[in-house]
């Protein structure tokens, strides 16, 4: 079963499973979903805790020692483990010995990284989720931060009026641990509600942090403003314009793979099959050779290659120049250009 952050208090008012699975990149939401599942626990008689960190590979010894132990002093243990990034033959063989292990006097608190697509069909995968929930814990995007930020006002008796709503989701973008501190503090404050454009601009300091790989999905949909705003950003925080311009170009090589096998009379659907282009991200490219033509593409490209160029020339400015440039050449042609 998969559960959300946010569902998982009423879950556990029907009781505790003998496994979670929490995994994903977004640091506040996997602390706060195990601090939630260890104030279960510890209601429940759980008194006992062991923790196993992923950095030098779990010490399976150590991990089966603990679940087989039981102290006089408590009936009822915790296990927590962090999985490394990856999980060889033996790790696998190992965890689901230990999920099958499982009984009513141990719960078992399992934290992973973000999984792709091709991890979450493996074995030990299948087998977590077969054990308990899994709750994944991810970054939520422009779309869903305000919803998670009214939720996190709401939490603090707190409302906010829907300019100053929208100007957080922008101030805040990407940092949830830095929006979940303001909000702590404007409860503080006893501001008059609901809070006001005005208000939030005099009491909050932005916050917003990106990171390169959410800057693919707003140039394939054309969104140029969004686009150029994230690119500022990354140069700000210090992210290498030779990083961008590897993850650009497997972009671009698909694109123009697609459009290649499309003018030869393949499908959309057998020419993304092909190329190995997930399921979650076909329509972003769909939507983007709908717009983009093959010689915007080549243009595209010559831009990409330019800013490369400049790279390897250690010419750092002339590379982010050639970037932005880049990043409005995204644009529908159709549309005026409005840059941030």
């Amino acid at each position: 079963m998969r559960l959300y952050p946010e569902q998982l208090g009423k879950h556990l008012q029907a009781g505790l499973a003998p496994c979670y699975f929490i995994y994903g990149d977004e640091p506040l939401l996997r602390q706060e979903a195990l601090d939630q599942l260890r104030r279960s626990a510890r209601a429940q008689g759980f008194d006992e805790r062991y923790r196993f960190d992923a950095d030098n590979g779990p010490d399976w010894d150590a991990i089966f020692d603990a679940s087989q132990s039981m102290s006089l002093f408590s009936s009822r243990q915790i296990i927590e483990l962090a999985l490394p990034e990856k999980l060889d033959k033996t790790a696998s063989d190992r965890l689901r010995e230990l999920l099958a292990q499982s009984h009513s006097d141990l719960l078992l608190l399992i934290s992973g990284p973000r999984l792709n697509q091709q991890q979450q069909k493996t074995a030990w995968y299948k087998a977590l989720a077969a054990a308990g929930p899994v709750i994944p814990v991810f970054t939520p995007d422009a779309r869903h931060l305000a919803r998670w930020l009214e939720l996190r006002l709401r939490q603090h008796q707190l409302a906010a009026e829907p300019d100053a709503l929208h100007w957080l989701t922008l101030a805040f973008e990407g940092n949830l641990l830095a929006a979940a501190g303001e909000i702590e503090k404007l409860a503080l404050l006893n501001l008059p509600q609901p809070l006001t454009l005005p208000a939030l601009q005099q009491h909050v300091q932005p916050h917003y942090h990106f990171n390169p790989f959410q800057l693919l999905d707003p140039l394939l949909q054309g969104k140029v403003k969004r686009g150029c705003r994230i690119l500022q950003q990354l140069r700000q925080e210090g992210v290498e314009a030779g990083m961008l311009c590897y993850l650009l170009t497997k972009e671009l090589n698909t694109l123009q793979s697609l459009h290649a096998a499309l003018a030869g009379g393949q499908s959309f659907q057998q020419a993304a099959a092909a190329l190995h282009v997930w399921s979650s991200r076909q329509p972003l490219m769909q939507a983007a050779l709908n717009r983009l033509k093959g010689p915007k593409i080549t243009a595209l490209s010559r831009m990409l290659a330019a800013a490369d160029a400049a790279v390897a020339g250690f010419d750092d400015d002339s590379a982010w120049r050639w970037l932005q440039a880049l990043c409005v050449g995204f644009f529908d042609d159709k549309e005026p250009v409005i840059l941030p």
